[in-house]
């Protein structure tokens, strides 16, 4: 779901507490950063601002943030992070011991400390987050000093052993108020752990040991679109591996069931790679939601990604733009005037730029079927090559037009009605004869062609021939004269 820009500026108002201080954990990507990245779906408005997941410093021995909303700390705006199920979110595979996290500061305070937890090995998955499901303890204590940190603090930290799916809860407490910042981290040790509580039967050993890098996972598309599972190893991409799924309707398209049926396909058509979600006997069975992919030992694969080939959308608006004509500038000042003949309801958005890139004027308004001039303004603007860029989108945001006009805007007159220059350079001319000045918009001077070298022509330069380009050539004080 897309945001107007005013729905999004009021809920950044809303959740902005903070005046200043933000950050998340950039790796191993948290829930809401992976959010951000597009990795996780129906997220809220936390996928544009995951550095704002800030309550009062209270976990774990505090009422706040609240059990079952540890990963939204209890903020309203951004409760779609405490949805909980064992494949409700991305994973990052991890093992145990030393293991590098990054906390990202997007306005650093100054810091008390960093503290990771980690759930318990026997932890529900399927439960919201609350303390008794993590270890009371942190694994990983930083100290901040009541300093600011670096905007970019990366911290190393043993992580204790455990099997499957856990999450890692990541506080920084501010110490400049009273407030933390909280993220939780979902991450996969796969059935490698060697470790059980004491007292319970030891988990099965399941075939299927190493998870890779990335997850059957992504977002939302229409029926007719592709969606298209690629594996890699170190020498790059296993075609034999791809799998491909053509989305047969609307409601296939959801992410939680083309996720759910792309891994359907890749188990049934390879023996070697395994999709969905491990349970306590080790089997692998596809789930609706983010779906891991496991291999065996020995398997040289990495990496899975997903691409993704999307149908064109129907457009049936249509737009024209004719009638191209610009006045000569008077004291910096110009204007463009061009027809727009739209069919349907377009949006139509233009900009004049100058050679450089320099916005000159710009124009956006909505026309619904329109047959009409159009003016833009432009100011600040000196002689020589310009540019109108023009863009067409339906009411459905999809744009179906764009193209750029070429233009050489003309200066004012000099006195006694004669002008500074006859041409800009380059012109559409075969030549220019002695005598005549041109503007090189590349560097703003004129230049006056004398009579050399061809004839008593300055001959315009040409793609792979402009050593007498006035300014630029290698030889273009030969046929060209600077202008004072």
């Amino acid at each position: 779901m897309k945001l107007s820009k005013i729905a999004l500026a009021l809920a950044t108002l809303t959740v902005a507490s903070s005046a200043l201080a933000h950050g998340y954990v950039e790796s191993p990507a948290s829930r809401a950063y992976m959010c951000k990245l597009g990795k996780n779906i129906d997220c809220g408005t936390v996928q544009y601002e995951p550095q704002s997941v800030e309550r009062t410093s209270g976990f774990p021995e505090g009422a706040l943030p609240p059990d079952g909303q540890l990963a939204s700390a209890g903020i309203s705006q951004y409760s779609q992070l405490d949805r909980q199920g064992l494949n409700a979110w991305t994973k990052t595979p991890i093992t145990a011991g030393k293991n590098t996290f990054t906390w990202y500061h997007t306005a650093p305070h100054k810091t008390v400390n960093w503290r990771w937890y980690i759930t318990k090995q026997d932890w529900n998955p399927n439960k919201p987050l609350t303390r008794d499901q993590f270890e009371s303890t942190p694994f990983c204590s930083v100290n901040g000093n009541n300093q600011a940190p670096v905007q970019r603090m990366a911290m190393d930290c043993n992580v204790p052993q455990r099997t499957g799916y856990q999450v890692i809860y990541a506080v920084w407490e501010i110490a400049d108020t009273t407030n933390s910042f909280y993220q939780a981290i979902d991450v996969d040790f796969g059935n490698g752990g060697n470790v059980t509580p004491d007292d319970e039967t030891p988990a099965v050993v399941s075939e299927w040991t190493k998870t890779l890098d990335g997850q059957i996972s992504g977002n939302n598309i229409n029926a007719g679109d592709k969606v298209i599972a690629r594996f890699f190893d170190a020498n790059g991409e296993v075609t034999s591996l791809r799998t491909e799924l053509t989305v047969a309707s609307a409601s296939q398209g959801q992410a939680s069931q083309w996720s759910y049926d792309l891994a359907q396909a890749i188990n049934a058509a390879h023996s070697d790679v395994r999709v969905g979600v491990k349970d306590e006997s080790g089997v692998v069975n596809p789930a609706h939601g983010a779906n891991s992919v496991y291999v065996k030992d020995g398997s040289t694969l990495k990496s899975v990604a997903i691409s993704y080939e999307e149908q064109q959308a129907q457009v049936s608006e249509d737009i024209a733009v004719t009638n191209v004509n610009f006045s000569k500038i008077a004291n910096g000042n110009a204007t463009v005037t061009f027809h727009v003949n739209t069919q349907g309801n377009v949006n139509f958005e233009a900009h004049v730029m100058n050679h450089a890139g320099a916005e000159k004027g710009y124009l956006k308004q909505d026309m619904n079927n329109a047959n009409q001039d159009v003016t833009i303004n432009l100011t600040d603007v000196t002689a020589g090559h310009h540019m109108l860029k023009y863009y067409a989108t339906n009411k459905d945001g999809t744009l179906f037009a764009q193209d750029v006009i070429d233009m050489m805007l003309e200066g004012e007159a000099a006195s006694g009605g004669t002008a500074k220059y006859d041409y800009t350079f380059p012109q559409n001319i075969a030549s220019y004869k002695s005598g005549t000045v041109v503007l090189q918009p590349k560097d703003g001077k004129t230049y006056q062609c004398k009579k050399a070298p061809y004839n008593g022509y300055c001959i315009q330069y040409a793609a792979g021939a402009n050593q007498f380009e006035p300014g630029v050539g290698s030889h273009w004080t030969m046929a060209w004269t600077l202008k004072k």
